[in-house]
């Protein structure tokens, strides 16, 4: 994940890595993630508020606002991503072409980057 903050510099922060030969791994490692994501940007919607902390009701997951009129939802496309199988397979392929990977999805204030790279 890269972000510029207050001082105008990009500042890039890696949150996993995986190492593996399978393109299909790869690719299910990186679904994996955008889901990771998802879920703490914006807990499924479907879900009611989620019990935290050994059942205390006060405490709930932090909830985004939902985006305005024609916003983007990122959760959203994150989730859809991961759930295009066609679109997977499709990314597989890719990587066992021999081409690197990137999943982009800017934010607000920030650019999450979902990437393989063929070894």
């Amino acid at each position: 994940m890269e972000f510029f903050g207050g001082s105008g510099r990009m500042a890039r922060y890696v949150l996993g890595r995986f190492e593996t030969i399978s393109p299909v791994l790869a690719v299910r490692w990186l679904g994996g993630q955008a889901l990771w994501i998802a879920d703490r940007l914006d807990s499924d919607p479907e879900d009611g508020p989620r019990l935290d902390l050994e059942g205390t009701a006060w405490v709930q997951h932090l909830r985004r606002p939902r985006p305005a009129g024609g916003a983007p939802n990122r959760p959203a496309e994150l989730r859809e991503w991961y759930a295009d199988r066609k679109g997977q397979r499709e990314a597989q392929a890719h990587l066992r072409g021999g081409s690197p990977l990137l999943v982009v999805v800017p934010d607000t204030d920030l650019t999450y980057t979902l990437s393989a790279h063929p070894s």
